[in-house]
């Protein structure tokens, strides 16, 4: 999978553990390592990108049900005081 791919949470993580799984290795291919390094980083990035994004998209939506909450009461409030 190139850099430019778009890579869901789930499989960078696993990829991110068979990269770490690989660089505890004995047997380590230096030659290999630099790229290891570098497409692990990708994946880190990704990883965070993903947690803010998940975050921030939470965060929107908890403030839009605490202002649908506060509409919602406003109204049961004044169709309560009408009924009386």
């Amino acid at each position: 999978m190139s850099d430019t791919d778009e890579i869901g949470y789930a499989d960078a993580m696993a990829e991110l553990g068979s990269i770490l799984d690989a660089l505890e290795e004995d047997d380590l291919d230096v030659d290999l390592l630099a790229s290891r390094v570098e497409r692990a980083s990708y994946l880190v990035r990704v990883c965070r990108d993903r947690i803010t994004g998940a975050r921030m998209g939470v965060e929107q939506i908890v403030a839009t049900l605490d202002t649908t909450d506060d509409a919602t009461n406003g109204v049961e409030s004044d169709d309560l005081d009408d009924g009386a």
